[in-house]
Formats: C-alpha cells, structure tokens, sequence
C-alpha cells in the first residue's frame, strides 16, 4: 500500500521503475577490469607504468563504449547475439548461472525492497530472461519485480526503445511516467527514444558525459532512494 506521494521528474508522476542489471544493480566492471587484467599479464613490459590494471580499466572502458556505440547497428543487422558472445569472451560480459554468485551494487537489494509497493519495479537488459531470474533467485527478488525484459523477450534490444515499451506496456503504464535507470549512453538512449524518463548512474561503465541526456545523474544506484 502507497503511503508517500510518488516522485516528480520534469513535472512527470513516476509510476513504474525499470533497472539495467550490470553496472546498475550488479557489479561488473571490477569483475571485467580483474579479468583484462589477467589477459594483459603477458604485455606488461610494454604498458605505461608496467600497470596492468590501469592498462585494464582503460580498455575495458574503451571496449565498453565501442560495445555500446554498435549495439544498435548490430541489433538492426541482427548480429547482437554473436556480438554477445564475443563480448562474454573477452570478458566485458559474463554469463550468469546458478553457480556463479552476483554481486549487488551496495544498497541496491535493499533500494528493490524499500521501493516495492510504492513503485512497480522492473528490469531491462540485453541479458536473457534465464540470467535475469539467476540474479533474482539469488537475493530473493522474484516477487519483487513485476517484469523482465531481456534480449530475448523483443525482437529489439537497448538503445532501441522496444524493450521499454514492452515493459511499460506489460506493466500497464504508460511509458512518460516510467523512469529507467542505467549506467550507459545505450540505457538513457532506449528510454528516451520510448518517451519514459532516464536516471543515469555512475556506478557502472558509463561518466558524465556518457549520460549528459539523462533527466538525473547519480553518484549510485542505491541514491535513488533519497530522491523516491
């Protein structure tokens, strides 16, 4: 039951909450600067400062971008689940399984607990619906989140806006008073283009300047409790 009035983002009532998953809710990105840093151990002689990790975070950064500036081309080519895969293999994605333990961004478990019954809550990735489910099997969310959407429940993928649509729609809201919060260009990008509101975070892979459109730009995934 709602006992507090729902947030206003550009004079907009938010009724419904989407989440990207890595970067937003998981921690992924130390995982995938640890793992390039490992493949780099060979190159270090040649790397500035003999530093693998920064060399690391640099590419990983670098890759992320590169990633997600092609996904929709890839998307519209019909060559993202190929361009997945790839990505799995280098590291910058990793497949999610009932053995491999998920990481939560700090205070992201309790912001799903404490926004449940005051927003309707969902998730949207270019993950499958089956690694989604391992995330909210694992920290006891699956009554918590009314729907998932992800790179197999649309013909589409992020940033085209179909998956939110697709989530609003299953929701039964309209998609102006849907905020979906990401930590990339691509998350701020679907969101926009599906007429909901964006919440970028710096948590994940994206900065400042890759998430200058979003209507709000957080610290933290888990600071969107203040401001809801």
């Amino acid at each position: 039951m709602r006992d507090r009035p729902a947030a206003i983002l550009r004079g907009r009532r938010v009724a419904a909450v989407l989440f990207d998953l890595d970067g937003t809710l998981v921690e992924t990105d130390d995982e995938t600067v640890a793992r390039l840093t490992r493949r780099l151990a060979p190159f270090r002689p040649f790397l500035p400062r003999r530093d693998t990790q920064r060399a690391a975070r640099h590419l990983a950064d670098w890759l992320n971008e590169r990633f997600n500036d092609g996904l929709a081309l890839l998307d519209w080519l019909r060559l993202d689940t190929l361009a997945q895969r790839l990505a799995r293999d280098w590291g910058l994605i990793h497949a999610n399984s009932p053995g491999r333990r998920l990481t939560p961004v700090a205070g992201t478990v309790e912001l799903a607990q404490a926004l449940y019954g005051h927003y309707l809550l969902g998730i949207v990735s270019t993950r499958s619906e089956a690694e989604l489910r391992v995330y909210l099997a694992q920290h006891g969310l699956a009554g918590i989140f009314a729907v998932i959407v992800g790179a197999d429940s649309t013909a589409r993928i992020k940033p085209h806006p179909q998956p939110i649509l697709h989530a609003a729609d299953r929701l039964g809201v309209h998609p102006r008073h849907v905020v979906m919060v990401g930590d990339t260009a691509a998350d701020v990008q679907s969101a926009q283009a599906a007429g909901a509101l964006a919440v970028g975070v710096l948590c994940g892979f994206g900065d400042r300047a890759d998430l200058r459109r979003a209507d709000l730009v957080l610290p933290s995934t888990a600071d969107l409790a203040a401001w809801l």
